[in-house]
């Protein structure tokens, strides 16, 4: 006898529902540098309404700046009824995230809780906000790491939280496959300020510890989460752009 208990009550929805003129509402959290600079520049640039969030820094010309901490669910959802106001959100990308390495035994309360609050907690206040809010066949994107998988020395509260976003992500994926689609890109190394702000050492182990013996351009990434939003048949997946790290 079959158990399962349906996820859906209504068909699935599998082609977005494109307003009249194509342009798309895109909502990027964490848009003022790195990733999430490259992923609202790249929506922008192809004429879509962006809005994207930042601490205080601001975001790239053509992109709507909302200011937010993801750790505030009260200002998450201003956010979304401010982008609301003019229609339904079509496509949510958030790609904030902080790091506080230490060795475990070395590593605060307050490193821990910090990490976890804005890297697995907050994407996740996100996600609940813009269930009720994002079009019928709309899409949302989350940025993890290749860390979920691989572990990295001292960012035991990073790799937790990463690799929790994927369960967190394959959970809700069940849940509203008949009204959207939800995924995760995973980069590997890539030219951030994590990557520049390190001593040349650590930068060339992660050039080297890659298959292609390079890291990714924010650009590259960016390219990834564009395509994965347009993905009309996939849903609770992860997607690695990580220069062959996984093979």
């Amino acid at each position: 006898m079959d158990t399962t208990t349906p996820t859906s009550t209504t068909p699935p929805t599998t082609t977005p529902v494109l307003p009249d003129d194509g342009r798309l509402t895109v909502v990027v959290v964490g848009a003022s540098r790195g990733i999430g600079a490259a992923v609202a520049s790249t929506f922008a640039a192809q004429g879509h309404r962006v809005v994207g969030t930042h601490r205080g820094s601001g975001t790239p010309e053509g992109v709507e700046p909302f200011e937010l901490d993801v750790t505030d669910s009260a200002r998450i959802a201003e956010l979304f009824a401010h982008v609301g106001r003019t229609g339904k959100v079509d496509v949510v990308v958030v790609a904030a995230g902080v790091t506080r390495d230490a060795p475990l035994v070395r590593m605060s309360d307050e490193d821990i809780d910090t990490v976890l609050e804005t890297n697995l907690v907050g994407p996740m206040r996100v996600v609940r906000a813009a269930a009720s809010k994002i079009a019928r066949g709309g899409s949302i994107v989350l940025l993890s790491s290749v860390s979920a998988r691989l572990g990295h020395v001292g960012q035991a509260n990073y790799t937790a939280a990463k690799a929790g976003l994927e369960g967190f992500v394959r959970t809700v994926a069940q849940e509203y496959a008949a009204r959207f689609r939800i995924n995760i890109v995973a980069p590997g190394p890539t030219r951030t300020d994590m990557f520049t702000d390190a001593s040349d050492e650590a930068r060339r182990l992660m050039e080297q510890g890659t298959p292609m013996r390079r890291v990714a351009e924010p650009q590259e990434i960016a390219d990834v989460v564009a395509w994965v939003s347009r993905s009309t048949f996939m849903t609770g997946a992860t997607v690695p752009v990580a220069g062959g790290l996984l093979i």
